[in-house]
């Protein structure tokens, strides 16, 4: 005999929790981010970047998995990135960085090309305490686009924002994350170009690595 109440609840329980999904407040594209991520991928498989532009000890940037690995590495057929966060963010089995990570860093909000605005984190890696690099990599870049090396890296994005783009040259220690919502405030720089020739921000006086 079919049981009429057990089927009437399952399907009471399934539409409550549809609802609870749908009523669920997504981020808004141009609002700054006072919350930190605290997984590493969420339940949509991202990767998610984010920081704080009114707190610059917050953020979780892109780094490779691995120790001493190069950046460009991170993005081939059997290696990672992975999401990591400032030192105090962060839950049992997330991944943290030193809690001086960065020697000198700073975080600033601008209007951009075409006034749509994006925020970033700029700075000089402070190498002694970044296991994850390869301090002779001449360093590359993550971004949210497609034609890279790895199909994988297009579920990244930035919380809040609809394009995000990270360099990271470990040989000159620059360091660069920025949040944008107009695609043409994200370039990706090429070459042998530094992360300051494209992107502008307060990256401090960073030394080349003795390699």
């Amino acid at each position: 005999m079919i049981n009429y109440l057990y089927i009437l609840a399952s399907l009471s329980l399934f539409h409550t929790a549809l609802g609870a999904v749908a009523a669920a407040p997504g981020p808004q594209n141009g609002t700054d981010t006072t919350a930190i991520h605290l997984v590493n991928r969420n339940v949509f498989g991202e990767r998610v970047v984010s920081l704080n532009v009114t707190n610059k000890e917050q953020f979780a940037i892109q780094l490779p998995e691995s120790d001493d690995t190069d950046i460009d590495t991170s993005k081939t057929f059997g290696h990672s990135p992975r999401v990591w966060y400032s030192h105090g963010n962060t839950t049992n089995g997330q991944e943290t960085l030193a809690q001086d990570f960065f020697s000198t860093s700073a975080t600033s909000k601008e209007g951009g090309k075409n006034g749509a605005g994006f925020v970033q984190l700029a700075g000089c890696i402070n190498l002694g305490k970044a296991p994850q690099l390869n301090p002779s990599d001449k360093g590359g870049f993550y971004h949210d686009t497609p034609g890279d090396q790895a199909e994988d890296l297009q579920r990244s994005r930035c919380e809040g924002y609809t394009h995000f783009v990270e360099c990271v040259q470990p040989r000159n220690r620059q360091f660069i994350l920025r949040c944008c919502n107009d695609k043409e405030d994200c370039p990706t720089p090429s070459g042998s170009q530094k992360c300051s020739d494209v992107l502008s921000g307060s990256y401090g006086t960073c030394s080349e690595a003795r390699t």
